[in-house]
């Protein structure tokens, strides 16, 4: 598995959190048909973000000095 620094996984983790919510706030001002094209986008960042989550989860057994993830979402 290609490694990156533990500041890009974190970064990562917070761009993809961002994108994700704004694409919902979009799907929520959008109407009918509008909704559905950002239902696949949404599912598509959220996979990724679980996916995320889980590199970050055994980053954090390696290095007791990141932050938790919770606190990457605020």
């Amino acid at each position: 598995m290609p490694e990156i620094s533990d500041n890009a996984l974190m970064m990562s983790i917070q761009a993809v959190h961002q994108i994700a919510a704004q694409n919902s706030a979009e799907r929520d001002a959008a109407t009918g048909s509008e909704q559905a094209g950002y239902d696949e986008i949404i599912e598509a960042y959220e996979i990724a973000a679980m996916e995320l989550r889980h590199v970050y989860e055994k980053a954090c057994l390696q290095n007791a000095n990141l932050p938790p993830y919770g606190s990457l979402l605020l």
